[in-house]
């Protein structure tokens, strides 16, 4: 049995929910006991953190790790590309996004409140993160995603942060200009068949959230 401790609002559990529906996998969603970060919750994840999967008993955390725990757990339809090079490119994707883009969409957060905004701030974090993605988009170019028509483990994280970005911009108004390629590839993203209905959930529990925040 499949159990992921998780909760609506997070982006990294929205793309392991994605992962999850693509392979076709039953799971159940469990809160971390006591809210992540809680002594219950860090006596069976020691970090605290969200997502975490069990199972059966064994426990793995981390959304790079479950992603790939769940590629090899269920084969097909395999989420990584058959060239070692292209596997390459696709893990060196992902990282890209952890690492320089969703650190940048997340930094939005503290301007949620309308006591708290500031709008150098914000006019700064979006040069910073227009010339994150004009460095994507000279890493690889989508057709129409990452690795193809398939989805791939590269794609899903990119999911809630799209989500999170058009949901911010209205809130903060400010405007952001990506590559055209990449306006492309949300659209082909966020309509595949394995990511829209958790697309679409997880904007309204994005709208609820930021409703809450203002």
């Amino acid at each position: 049995m499949l159990s992921l401790y998780d909760l609506p609002i997070s982006s990294y559990c929205c793309k392991i929910r994605i992962i999850l529906r693509h392979k076709g996998l039953e799971w159940k969603s469990i809160p971390p006991p006591g809210g992540y970060g809680s002594d219950a919750y860090c006596k069976l994840v020691p970090s605290g953190t969200i997502p975490a999967l069990d199972h059966d008993g064994f426990i793995v955390g981390e959304s790079d790790a479950i992603s790939e725990y769940l590629n090899e757990l269920e084969p097909h339809p395999t989420m990584l590309p058959l060239k070692i090079q292209d596997r390459a490119t696709s893990r060196a994707l992902s990282r890209f996004h952890d690492t320089r883009i969703e650190p940048l969409i997340r930094a939005y957060f503290s301007q949620i409140s309308l006591g708290n905004r500031d709008i150098g701030f914000i006019t700064d974090n979006t040069v910073l993160l227009e010339k994150r993605f004009n460095q994507l988009d000279q890493i690889a170019t989508p057709d129409p995603l990452w690795t193809g028509c398939d989805l791939s483990l590269a794609d899903c994280g990119f999911v809630p942060s799209f989500a999170i970005l058009r949901c911010l911009q209205a809130v903060l108004g400010f405007k952001l200009a990506l590559p055209k390629a990449l306006y492309n590839y949300e659209t082909a993203l966020c309509e595949h068949p394995s990511v829209c209905e958790e697309y679409n959930a997880y904007v309204q529990a994005l709208q609820i959230w930021a409703a809450s925040k203002e």
